[in-house]
């Protein structure tokens, strides 16, 4: 069970941090703030990196799923642990689908419409609808992974597995990450991740 704890925290904490040396490409630093035209151009000019990018968040979530998978099947012992995390998994597994969808769909859409928009082609009404699913799918992301995290702090505060304080911040994360983006209406996907990678880094280091 020892070694099913530490591959589970391994991935948790570590995945993220390999798909995040794909987002962080220096060539897309300024894109998060550009407007469309601009992004088009940076896609335009790097359509490998933009399809590593979205690979990047893909690896950083599929990591996470397998962690927390590997974490509840490793707590057969704590059934209010185990129940937790199973539900925790599952909702965050949802969301992670979700977010694999606009994912894939944007690496392979964005592209192709910077290549309409360069030849002079009308990209409406397509981008519209289009940029309206995605939406959706990205909200049900968000919401269902900062649900995930509200049971994954909840049942790590009352069932053990780390030390109280980070099962409270995890928890916490979980709260404001719903609260910003329905507030804001947005969110950037890579604060989703730090929560799950605590919980990583406290199970490596021994922060029960």
């Amino acid at each position: 069970m020892a070694d099913a704890v530490t591959i589970a925290a391994a991935l948790l904490l570590v995945g993220p941090i390999v798909g995040g040396v794909a987002v962080g490409q220096p060539a897309f630093i300024r894109f998060w703030s550009a407007d469309r035209t601009a992004q088009l151009a940076i896609i335009r000019e790097h359509r490998l990196g933009w399809t590593v990018l979205n690979a990047g968040f893909l690896v950083a979530t599929l990591a996470t799923i397998a962690g927390l998978t590997i974490l509840a099947a490793a707590s057969g012992g704590h059934p209010v642990r185990l129940a937790g995390l199973l539900i925790g998994t599952v909702v965050y597994a949802f969301g992670g689908a979700a977010w694999s969808v606009v994912l894939a769909v944007r690496a392979w859409m964005t592209p192709a419409l910077a290549d309409l928009v360069t030849a002079g082609r009308d990209t409406e009404p397509a981008e519209t609808l289009l940029g309206a699913a995605l939406r959706g799918l990205f909200g049900a992301y968000v919401l269902m992974t900062s649900a995930a995290l509200l049971v994954l702090g909840a049942t790590v505060l009352a069932g053990g597995g780390v030390a109280p304080a980070v099962a409270a911040i995890v928890t916490v994360l979980g709260l404001l990450d719903a609260i910003w983006y329905l507030r804001a209406g947005d969110l950037i996907p890579a604060v989703l991740y730090p929560p799950t990678q605590l919980v990583g880094l406290a199970l490596l280091a021994g922060w029960t």
